[in-house]
């Protein structure tokens, strides 16, 4: 199938062959305005290692995981240049799917560096993985989406100069225009690849924002990939502030209604290997998606050290369940995913710890506070997970459901091969109490969307279980699927001691775990950072003297705090000793 016309790179380096789609000449002035009188507000530039240390990527590194043994697989329109100092020395290879002369082009050079860039200042998210360049236009910007699936294919497969060794993780940063139905051969070509290949694929979600509605075309519509946009805006403009959705960052829903993007990550204001050695800003979706897919890559690399499966479904599910909440973000039963952050912002370090907790089974008997599972459900019964420990009114729990779409190929050769949908199933994610199980307390139960998600705060204390069904099913219909799930915290914020109410008897403990992160220490950390620290100490004081459903009390007068202060210095420094 021809394109129809140019393909588009979801990015907005200067210099580079293409630029993001225009937008219409009053837009633009509109923009040259706001960019005079707010120039000074800009922030420069950072450097890589801001970005990957925002997603908590140096969190991995500093436990041993650092991509060694992983795979990516980095297609373009052009190739990257592997002669970059930053690029050069995990670089495994390349492979061209269109007619005509190598072509070396600044954004996918830019895209691999967010992944792998071994810079000692400016790493990627996985500078230890090795990987494979895909160029798939010819200089003329002419090429055809059967290019990008027999890309994706000898990639997942292991075909070519690959000699039968597959990459784990693909990520592409372009696209052409087109419905996001996900229907269309490029996007039903990627999906195969993740169900039958067992690859994670990461694809950016364009740069149409931030109107909802505005996800990209072809490919961000496609099911099984992890769909991501981008952080980093101040006022409507390029931002290192990476709390905030970029506003150029595109929006769901899809033309069918479904929830995407999947993740964020950083992607604005930030310096990228370019041409020649160079490093340059870079701003778009293009750059956040393979900072995701690097995390994929860090994920894959836990997995095999565990002995833990790596299957797309589930590194999808721990990075989506895992993920920080931007402010505004947003669900309901049939909307599983916020239309501008999808599940949140990644956090690998979040990731790490909801992967290493390790898989568990539904049944009677209870699973821990955070863990995960692959398993097969069927039309003929309902798989339940009761949670323990037992939940206090307060508590905060978030739980994400994926399973895939199937695509089936008419033949093994990519260079031919026709993609069909063949089903997708529907299931649906429930919470009960654990003395009734036909009465759900929430629920998510989108008919159309092959991820369901709940961001849930318990309203009534109690034990509580976990419920994945089939709706709509058929009898002998059955379906594998990814689970993850985490207790946040079992109480209202800063209640360490479960009694329901913040007071001295919390701070004691909190103070006892400074700096802790341990499982036992991590009762105390209330941000979820993994550490118990100021943050922390700041959050407890805002609450003091609350109990659930009652408006935070005012902070403690500054007798209360300074005594407070001199308690937890002295303990502070009895540690260091």
């Amino acid at each position: 199938m021809a394109s129809r016309g140019p393909f588009r790179l979801a990015q907005g380096n200067k210099g580079d062959i293409y630029a993001m789609k225009q937008r219409k000449q009053a837009d633009w002035k509109l923009r040259a305005l706001v960019c005079f009188v707010c120039l000074a507000m800009q922030s420069p530039a950072l450097g890589l290692d801001v970005a990957t240390t925002f997603v908590h990527a140096d969190d991995l590194w500093n436990l041993g995981y650092t991509g060694v043994g992983v795979e990516i697989g980095i297609i373009d329109l052009f190739l990257a240049d592997a002669s970059h100092p930053a690029l050069a020395g995990n670089y495994l290879g390349s492979e061209k799917f269109a007619k005509g002369p190598n072509v070396i082009s600044s954004h996918a050079t830019s895209v691999a560096g967010a992944a792998v860039s071994q810079d000692a200042t400016y790493p990627g998210s996985a500078p230890g993985a090795g990987w494979w360049a895909a160029q798939t236009t010819m200089r003329g910007g002419k090429t055809t989406i059967r290019d990008q699936t027999t890309a994706a294919e000898t990639l997942a497969r292991g075909l070519e100069s690959l000699s039968g060794n597959p990459v784990e993780v693909i990520t592409m940063s372009i696209g052409i225009n087109g419905s996001t139905d996900g229907m269309d051969q490029w996007s039903l070509g990627l999906d195969h690849v993740v169900n039958t290949n067992g690859v994670t694929v990461t694809v950016a979600a364009g740069n149409d924002g931030p109107v909802t509605g505005t996800i990209s075309g072809v490919p961000p519509g496609a099911y099984n990939v992890i769909t991501v946009g981008a952080t980093g805006d101040t006022f409507g403009l390029y931002s290192d502030d990476y709390t905030n959705v970029a506003n150029y960052s595109s929006r769901g829903p899809t033309i069918d209604g479904r929830a995407k993007p999947d993740l964020i990550a950083p992607g604005s204001s930030v310096y990228m290997p370019t041409l020649n050695g160079g490093w340059a800003e870079s701003h778009g979706t293009s750059f956040a998606t393979p900072l995701v897919a690097g995390g994929a890559a860090l994920l894959v690399g836990v997995g095999r050290d565990m002995g833990y499966a790596t299957d797309p479904k589930l590194i999808k599910s721990v990075l989506m369940n895992s993920a920080t909440k931007l402010a505004g973000w947003s669900n309901s039963p049939t909307q599983p995913l916020d239309f501008s952050q999808g599940a949140g912002q990644m956090h690998l370090l979040n990731a790490y710890h909801q992967y290493a907790s390790g898989p568990q089974n539904p049944g009677a008997v209870p699973v821990p506070k955070t863990g995960w599972d692959l398993q097969t459900v069927t039309d003929a019964n309902e798989n339940f997970y009761m949670l323990d420990p037992e939940i206090l009114a307060g508590g905060l729990i978030s739980i994400t459901l994926n399973w895939d779409r199937i695509v089936t190929a008419s033949s093994d050769n990519p260079d031919n091969a026709i993609y069909g949908e063949d089903h997708l199933d529907n299931l649906d994610l429930v919470l009960y109490h654990a003395d009734d199980l036909t009465t759900p307390v929430a629920n998510s139960v989108s008919d159309i969307d092959n991820v369901e998600h709940l961001y849930y705060t318990f309203d009534q204390p109690g034990q509580y279980a976990i419920g994945v069904r089939m709706s709509d099913a058929s009898p002998g219909d059955e379906e594998d699927y990814a689970l993850t799930w985490d207790i946040l915290r079992r109480s209202i914020i800063g209640d360490v001691s479960l009694n329901g109410y913040v007071d001295g008897a919390d701070l004691g403990m909190l103070l006892a775990r400074w700096k802790s992160s341990t499982p036992d220490g991590l009762i105390a950390d209330f941000n979820g950072d993994y550490i118990v620290d100021g943050i922390d100490l700041g959050m407890l004081l805002a609450r003091w003297r609350t109990s659930y459903a009652v408006s935070p009390a005012p902070i403690p007068e500054p007798a209360t705090i300074a005594l407070v202060t001199l308690g937890g210095l002295a303990i502070m420094k009895r540690r260091r000793r």
